[in-house]
């Protein structure tokens, strides 16, 4: 590839680009840009084309030879951070890249896409994955179901007794509680609240609830500080130092459902990684992790 210099015109004095071993589009544009008024229109002129013909040479080599993928982002709900998290490896193998996990609510998952920021790859629910489908961002072909978690009661490790699942077990469960807490800014705890309501019991249980961050309740009932936690069950069953004291039934519709999708922007390799997740050969392990497989309405 010919290459450009800066060098003085022994005719104008000014700055003109010839073939020389140290250029490239900047230094073509530096000297269109130090070019004086005794240069004439034309020679100025020349200058410009040749930096813009530089830059679109670099454009084409780079379309010609696109860098290799180095990692996909993917962006995984804290409820299961530990269930996808036991599958890196998997998804790693089978789209030939490295995964770069980043964790958080699942509303601040879709918020993150909304804002621009990276994820190739993601999992929230699929209410909001719908509105990243509506704006653009997923093709409708790229998102499908992945798994459903139930709600659940963690209780302290070593408490004992039976995973009560009856409806008015649970509510004797929760009003005799002295202390409830719940991830205020997640799906988890606005299901949880819809679920007293549902049952008539805000006004005796909702004193005793407390509102925390992503992760923050079962870790209070392991250190001691709160007496129940309402959490996915995956985030109980991962957790070290409590144990389900209760599984919320299905009749209460308060399970929480997940989809993955692919952004439009991510690299051909992360629909591997949608393909490994959604493949009924990993229901089986999933199942014994606390997710079952549903189906998109």
């Amino acid at each position: 590839m010919a290459r450009f210099g800066a060098r003085r015109c022994r005719a104008t004095g000014c700055l003109r680009c010839v073939p020389g071993p140290r250029c490239d589009s900047e230094v073509a544009a530096s000297a269109a840009a130090s070019a004086t008024s005794a240069c004439d229109h034309d020679l100025l002129e020349r200058l410009r084309r040749g930096a813009e013909h530089a830059i679109v040479r670099r454009s084409r080599i780079s379309e010609a030879n696109p860098m290799p993928t180095q990692e996909l982002v993917i962006l995984v709900p804290l409820a299961i951070k530990s269930v996808i998290g036991a599958l890196r490896g998997c998804m790693e193998e089978a789209a030939g890249v490295s995964l770069r996990p980043v964790h958080d609510l699942n509303p601040a998952i879709a918020e993150r896409v909304f804002s621009g920021r990276r994820g190739d790859i993601g999992l929230s629910n699929p209410q909001y994955v719908r509105q990243l489908t509506d704006a653009g961002y997923v093709d409708p072909a790229a998102h499908r179901a992945f798994g459903r978690v139930r709600l659940a009661v963690a209780r302290k490790h070593g408490t004992g007794g039976p995973v009560l699942t009856g409806a008015e077990e649970i509510v004797a469960l929760l009003t005799s509680a002295q202390s409830i807490g719940y991830t205020g800014a997640g799906t988890s705890g606005r299901t949880f609240l819809g679920v007293l309501g549902r049952l008539g019991i805000v006004a005796d249980v909702g004193p005793r609830c407390r509102p925390m961050g992503g992760g923050a309740p079962v870790a209070a009932v392991a250190a001691g500080e709160i007496e129940l936690a309402v959490a996915p069950l995956t985030t109980i069953l991962s957790s070290p130092g409590v144990e389900p004291g209760a599984i919320f039934p299905d009749a209460l519709e308060t399970h929480i459902d997940m989809s993955v999708f692919v952004t439009r922007t991510a690299a051909a390799e992360a629909m591997a990684v949608l393909e490994f997740l959604t493949s009924p050969a990993l229901d089986a392990q999933l199942a014994a992790a606390g997710v079952s497989r549903f189906e998109l309405g």
